[in-house]
């Protein structure tokens, strides 16, 4: 049977043991989080550069349509 003097030392050992495991996973969490922040901010510039890339097109296809039409109207129709 162990002696309450080992006893202290095995909790206190284990509690030790989980302060590492503790403070390994917290690093890992907050590298997890800095890199979700910076997924999300390159997410952000894409669909900026995405909808801005969609509006050119739309007005360009306007524009070419519209430009096709008055060449037909032009033309005599």
């Amino acid at each position: 049977m162990k002696t309450t003097d080992e006893e202290i030392q095995t909790v206190t050992n284990q509690l030790k043991e989980w302060n590492i495991q503790i403070a390994v996973l917290t690093a890992k969490q907050q590298a997890a989080v800095a890199a979700a922040q910076k997924f999300a901010q390159e997410i952000y510039e894409l669909r900026t550069k995405h909808s801005a890339a969609s509006q050119q097109l739309r007005e360009l296809e306007l524009h070419e349509s519209g430009m096709y039409m008055w060449e037909n109207i032009g033309d005599g129709g």
